[in-house]
């Protein structure tokens, strides 16, 4: 039994990311916790696509998520999470141009942004 439902929450994980804007959001919840607005303004995604992707993450047990006021912040779960999504973000995606852009885009955004949408 305990078999059957590891092997059920590999898929799901392995479901989630199969998608790249699950993965370059992943990319950025590995650096902190974020809310919705931040990885809206930092992917330049709608508000619709950002939130169904964390649900994705979320549902498949990636990433937990806490409510503050009307803001939805999203961060890792370390409680759980596959060894190898380690690898996967700093040994391939943090190689790769656009999950770098992304990083930037991150650090740029954190520092400029003062008043705007959930601080």
């Amino acid at each position: 039994r305990k078999e059957k439902e590891y092997m059920e929450t590999l898929v799901d994980v392995f479901k989630a990311l199969s998608d790249e804007t699950r993965l370059r959001i992943l990319n950025l919840l590995y650096e902190r916790e974020l809310c919705v607005c931040d990885v809206m303004e930092i992917l330049q995604i709608t508000q619709a696509k950002a939130s169904r992707h964390l649900i994705y993450l979320k549902n498949a047990g990636l990433v937990k998520d806490r409510k503050q006021a009307q803001w939805a912040y999203y961060s890792m779960r370390n409680d759980n999470k596959p060894k190898f999504l380690d690898s996967l973000v700093y040994d391939s995606l943090r190689t790769i141009e656009l999950y770098q852009k992304d990083m930037n885009n991150l650090h740029i955004w954190l520092h400029q942004k003062k008043d705007t949408c959930c601080d």
